[in-house]
C-alpha cells in the first residue's frame, strides 16, 4: 500500500462523476489526498460566412472559467463530504479533456479515478471515449467506474450465463 497517495478524481458533474468519487472514497479511506479536476473547454472561434475568423470577446471565456471553478469546487465538496482530503483543480482542455487529464496527471498522481457512461459500439467509434484515451495513454494506473445500472446490467448478464456473482 503506499504511504502517501495522492488520487486525480475526473470530474464534470455527472452522476458517473458522482459514483467515482463515491467509490474512490470508499476504496482509499479517509484523509487520501485527492484532486477533483474539472478539464473544461473554451467555446470554439466563431467563424463568419466568409469563413473567416472573427474576434470573440474575453468575457464569455471567463464565464466558462468561473463556471468550470464552481463546478470543480463543488466536486471537491462533496469529495470532502465523504472523507477526502480533496481540493479543486480546472484546467482549460486545449487539445482534448483526455490528453488534459494525462498530462495533469503525469507524475503528480498514484491514481486517475473517472466514471464512465458505458458508450459502446458505433457511438463509441464515432464519438471516441475519454476514458478509453485515459486508460490508454496515462502512465499510473487508472481506475474507471461504470455507472451503476451499467454494472447491474452486467451483474444480471454474468449470471445469466452461469457465471457466479455477488
Amino acid at each position: 500500500m503506499l504511504e502517501d497517495p495522492r488520487i486525480l478524481l475526473c470530474y464534470d458533474g455527472s452522476d458517473q462523476a458522482i459514483e467515482a468519487i463515491d467509490f474512490a472514497a470508499r476504496f482509499c479511506g479517509g484523509d487520501t489526498r485527492a484532486t477533483v479536476l474539472y478539464a473544461w473547454e473554451a467555446s470554439p472561434t466563431a467563424i463568419s460566412a466568409d469563413w473567416a475568423p472573427v474576434t470573440i470577446p474575453p468575457e464569455p471565456d471567463k464565464q466558462e472559467q468561473r463556471r468550470a471553478r464552481s463546478l470543480a469546487e463543488a466536486g471537491a465538496q462533496y469529495a470532502r463530504d465523504r472523507g477526502l482530503d480533496a481540493e479543486a483543480r480546472i484546467d482549460e482542455a486545449m487539445a482534448s479533456p483526455w490528453r488534459t487529464i494525462v498530462d495533469v496527471a503525469d507524475g503528480e498522481y498514484d491514481l486517475i479515478v473517472m466514471g464512465t457512461r458505458g458508450v459502446t459500439g458505433l457511438r463509441s467509434l464515432v464519438l471516441g471515449s475519454t476514458s478509453h484515451h485515459v486508460v490508454q495513454h496515462a502512465v499510473c494506473p487508472v481506475l474507471i467506474v461504470p455507472a451503476a445500472e451499467i454494472g447491474e446490467a452486467r451483474r444480471k448478464l454474468a449470471q445469466a450465463n452461469g457465471h457466479a456473482g455477488r
